[in-house]
């Protein structure tokens, strides 16, 4: 089945000079994969194109021919920490999803150099890792980009968001891409108190239950 994606046009308004009385007006998009439970808004000068990987759930694209801006939401089942209660989630993005899983991850490109690297960032309700990388594409026409991207484990499914853009105007789409990374968000799914909404029970007092006898005298 296709995944449901739901396109909502929202205003924000902001002031463009202080003190002045002008206003300009900016628009967003805001996408909800049910599917892949994630949401995720970016610019409307942005458009949606093909997705190139099994695993890209959405692919938009900024202005520009030679700009090359891209962002990807890719999703990956992963049930290997299932079992883990969510205590465990920070000490799971360490160990798994960290500078081992980034060095595979852009192993597929060609003259990478990790800039910039940071464990337990957040990306809607997981533990995240961060890089920023410099590489050239291997597939396709090959261009000098350079990328800012995340990686969060959040329940069985692995999310990462991937933007990058060629290197030289990197530093023009970095606030676009952080503002679609900071606009990811994912379905509830685990809730974080381990009784649910059920007051606390495991503290409560033995209840003890006397039968006819002193033997068939049990607590509980």
């Amino acid at each position: 089945m296709h995944s449901l994606l739901k396109s909502f046009l929202v205003g924000a308004v902001f002031c463009s000079i202080a003190f002045s009385p002008s206003m300009s007006k900016a628009e967003t998009f805001f996408v909800e994969d049910q599917d892949n439970r994630f949401t995720v808004s970016f610019p409307d000068l942005w458009k949606k194109v093909g997705n190139q990987k099994p695993d890209d759930k959405l692919t938009v694209v900024g202005q520009g021919e030679n700009n090359f801006a891209i962002c990807r939401v890719r999703v990956r089942e992963d049930r290997r920490f299932v079992i883990f209660p969510s205590k465990f989630d920070d000490a799971i993005q360490r160990t798994s999803f960290s500078r081992e899983f980034w060095n595979n991850y852009l192993g597929e490109y060609n003259d990478v150099d990790v800039t910039y690297f940071k464990d337990e960032v957040g990306l809607g309700f997981g533990y995240a890792s961060m890089v920023e990388a410099s590489y050239e594409t291997a597939e396709g026409a090959i261009v000098k980009k350079r990328g800012l991207m995340l990686a969060s484990l959040y329940h069985d499914q692995l999310y990462v968001i991937d933007c990058s853009s060629e290197a030289s105007v990197y530093g023009k789409w970095k606030p676009a891409f952080m503002g679609i990374t900071k606009s990811i968000d994912f379905d509830k799914v685990i809730n974080e108190h381990k009784n649910g909404h059920y007051r606390d029970f495991m503290d409560d007092p033995e209840v003890e239950v006397r039968g006819p006898k002193v033997f068939d005298t049990h607590k509980f």
